[in-house]
């Protein structure tokens, strides 16, 4: 099978699975477009109108919440994976028997998140030495809100989860679009006329409500999501928690080492330091969202082809078609950003002060644009039940950010927290993680690189406007930002389709203009 295998599930129609691929895919990217541009607008009020102190605060009671979802013990993946087993044999009664052990289990994990969440609101020494006693009663009101949104999630992701693995993305997505366009539309007016973070957790609270409501109602009465409470399989709990384990410790890690940036520098330096530091961490969780929202759509089809034993140069073949959609996408977002992000993070948080983001970002950008653009073989592992190394190599990553992190950051703040970062990132998940998957999957690892490199000659002209425009141009205002910005994407854009592209990607293109142009001309002709 080759590079451009387009083989999908057989389970409904076909047409349609790869309609809500490729919508869900072009969906995510519209949202992602949309969540950055609100941020663009909102991260910059809401600095404004909470203060340093204040922001920085929110912002380092967040890293605890994150870590309260975890007792999630990573069962998100044994619910795709069990359910793609049990509908790939036509299974009903375990589907159903699924479902109701899900949901009685998210909500016994909700309890405890409920509790353990006012528990630790009550422990003043979790919000560390350098915050005064009114930003610590502040953290505390926020902590308990949080935790109250974040036991709702629960036993509202069992039908989330329920609407990825029927490939119901346009649903979710516009679901998600509305509440990424809803709530900012909301909190500004509320934070222009004097409320304050307190309101905005309330706001974010509101929503995981409607939003669950609706999760909820789709599942039942479109998708018919059965049910079953009968008896509560603990033997098959037990299989899963054996599957899940490593999942766990990995999601544990990958919270730990995107988190324990802002918890050493609140610890160290106090909230400002934060609040500078957030700037650089929030541009790089768009960055990492933009690199996800292919690959997030392919998750169910890779547990199905390994559930239906589908040959490795299948999976293969979609782990280096991803790779490369993901690589052109991010290569281009790190490039221009070379290009204008230093005005930009000035003007975005509102000060000179900020200028140091540039920096930060980049080291974040670089180091996730090599490691996120192998977003798929993350589930590959998890599919085939051999993500233990991962988990383990992550751990290591972790802490070797921490120990690095630690006297870099004494000694340069953000950007040395940054470096640590970058390094154990990138050593964990370029070096060892490669080995592993071509080593012990057997997956064609150098083949992928190669297919990766072939778009090298294509960024050659790019990254020479990108440095050009970042030594020559200086804009003040977000409207002087537009110029080079333009000029940058039309020269990316050029060189890539000219040097870059292979046939299927630019099918992506051209394929929706042509439907497109066939439309208006059947249209003319019915009119005519």
């Amino acid at each position: 099978m080759g590079y451009n295998e387009m083989s999908f599930c057989k389970w409904g129609g076909e047409a349609v699975k790869v309609n809500q691929i490729r919508a869900g895919a072009a969906l995510s990217y519209v949202s992602m477009a949309l969540s950055t541009l609100i941020s663009l607008v909102y991260t910059p009020i809401m600095l404004n109108r909470l203060g340093d102190s204040e922001f920085g605060v929110y912002q380092a009671v967040l890293p605890i919440i994150s870590y309260l979802n975890l007792l999630s013990f990573g069962l998100g993946s044994a619910y795709v994976r069990y359910y793609s087993r049990f509908r790939a044999a036509g299974d009903k009664k375990g589907c159903a028997k699924l479902n109701g052990m899900f949901l009685i289990t998210y909500l016994v994990l909700g309890a405890a998140v409920l509790a353990i969440g006012f528990g630790l609101s009550y422990c003043d020494v979790i919000f560390g030495k350098k915050l005064t006693p009114e930003e610590i009663a502040l953290a505390e009101r926020l902590l308990r809100i949080m935790t109250v949104n974040a036991a709702l999630t629960f036993p509202i992701s069992v039908f989330e989860s329920h609407v990825t693995i029927n490939e119901q993305y346009l649903f979710q997505k516009l679901v998600a679009m509305g509440r990424q366009v809803l709530n900012p539309l909301i909190m500004i007016p509320l934070l222009i006329i004097g409320y304050r973070s307190v309101a905005l957790t309330v706001v974010s609270l509101i929503f995981t409500v409607l939003s669950g409501i609706l999760n909820i109602g789709y599942c039942l009465t479109k998708l018919r999501m059965p049910f079953s409470f009968r008896r509560y399989d603990f033997g098959l709990l037990r299989e899963m928690l054996g599957f899940t384990l490593y999942v766990f410790l990995g999601i544990v890690v990958d919270n730990f080492n995107w988190s324990i940036d802002r918890l050493l520098l609140a610890w160290i330096h106090g909230t400002t330091a934060v609040t500078v530091y957030t700037i650089a961490a929030q541009l790089n969780t768009f960055y990492l969202a933009f690199g996800n929202a292919i690959s997030n759509v392919m998750t169910p089809r890779v547990h199905r082809l390994v559930a239906e034993n589908a040959p490795m140069c299948r999976l293969d073949a979609l782990f280096t078609k991803v790779g490369r959609l993901q690589f052109i996408l991010l290569a281009g977002i790190f490039l221009g950003f070379v290009a204008i992000g230093q005005s930009f993070v000035v003007l975005w948080g509102g000060g000179e002060m900020f200028r140091i983001d540039y920096w930060t970002t980049l080291l974040l950008f670089f180091s996730c644009l090599w490691t996120n653009i192998q977003t798929v073989g993350i589930e590959i592992q998890r599919a085939k039940n051999m993500h233990k190394f991962r988990s383990l190599t992550y751990l290591g990553v972790a802490l070797g950010n921490t120990l690095i992190s630690i006297p870099l950051s004494m000694k340069w703040e953000g950007l040395g927290a940054a470096i640590g970062t970058a390094i154990a990132t990138l050593i964990g998940n370029v070096i060892l993680m490669n080995w592993y998957y071509h080593h012990r999957i057997g997956m064609n690892i150098p083949a992928f690189w190669r297919h990766i490199f072939h778009l090298m000659p294509s960024m050659l002209l790019p990254a020479a406007a990108a440095v050009l425009l970042a030594i020559f141009t200086h804009p003040t205002s977000y409207w002087g930002l537009i110029p080079p910005g333009c000029a940058f994407v039309a020269v990316y854009a050029l060189s890539v389709w000219l040097f870059g592209l292979n046939r299927y990607e630019r099918s992506l293109v051209t394929g929706p203009l042509r439907k497109l142009t066939r439309r208006k001309r059947g249209g003319g002709r019915h009119a005519a």
